[in-house]
């Protein structure tokens, strides 16, 4: 089906479909984020939608009902205790969906009626938004590391590929959420439709914007994103973002590692931090 086709079946714009596409295909997509506008973000709701559904139908299922058959020739003890475990994580999964399509869905429909519930914003979503990844991962490796041979290995085996390509399907959601809609839905806070063009220095990839300089120098005086937002009169979302970006472009991410960076490039005085 050719992108044209696919436009007009699904209503997704050349921009988004390339967007997905981008996301869905590359171990470390770089969002583009000028080729959006918050037109995309009724399609963008009911293609996440769409995929919980097929998480809570379909994948996790799959996993739930091979991980019991893969138990069955443990010892009662092994699997009473795995279970439970992934019982524990599949209720934490639909805890994470419940509250993405109850609060944070309803909240971004809200802002496209032109109607904002004054107890949220996307800043503090994204603050909100927890990792549904870690406890599936530690359940791959005890599948993986921890399991005695006696247990069923095809079961075994039906379990990792389940566990692998539900990890990598939330891994890939997760960046649609917070690098696409998140992103478009504090436009609508703002009142805009489309996002500003970067400038030269902004898209390159290996050097800070200024305002990036400005959110490393505050990291290394020790202020939390929320004082750092407080400060330069941005959302904590867009101190998040900003902190990701530095991330890729430095690779760098810790508060002792950026500080260092700071005082190396001239970024703050030795004086401004404590030892």
């Amino acid at each position: 089906m050719t992108n044209r086709k696919l436009q007009s079946v699904n209503g997704i714009s050349p921009g988004l479909f390339a967007t997905l596409c981008e996301i869905y295909t590359s171990d470390n997509p770089q969002v583009d984020l000028q080729k959006l506008d918050t037109f995309d973000i009724p399609v963008l709701l009911r293609i996440l939608r769409n995929t919980h559904r097929h998480y809570l139908e379909a994948s996790i299922v799959a996993i739930h009902d091979n991980v019991h058959r893969m138990t069955q020739l443990s010892t009662p003890e092994n699997s009473a205790v795995i279970n439970r475990f992934f019982d524990e994580y599949e209720a934490d999964i639909r805890s994470h969906i419940h509250f993405e399509e109850k609060v944070v869905f309803k909240y971004v429909e809200g802002l496209l009626k032109g109607e904002r519930d004054s107890r949220f914003s996307v800043s503090m979503l994204a603050e909100m938004h927890n990792d549904a990844e870690e406890k599936l991962t530690d359940f791959k490796n005890i599948v993986m590391n921890h399991l005695p041979d006696s247990d069923t290995s095809d079961a075994r085996y039906e379990v990792l590929v389940g566990i692998l390509n539900v990890e990598d399907a939330i891994r890939r959601h997760t960046v649609v959420e917070e690098k696409v809609l998140l992103p478009l839905a504090e436009l609508l806070e703002k009142g805009q439709n489309r996002f500003e063009p970067k400038h030269e220095e902004e898209e390159s990839g290996s050097i800070l914007s200024d305002r990036e300089k400005e959110i490393v120098a505050e990291v290394a005086r020790g202020l939390t994103n929320k004082e750092i937002a407080d400060k330069l009169f941005i959302s904590v979302f867009t101190v998040t973002t900003h902190r990701k970006n530095i991330t890729q472009k430095l690779g760098i991410k810790s508060i002792a590692g950026l500080t260092v960076y700071a005082l190396m490039n001239g970024l703050i005085r030795q004086d401004e931090i404590e030892l």
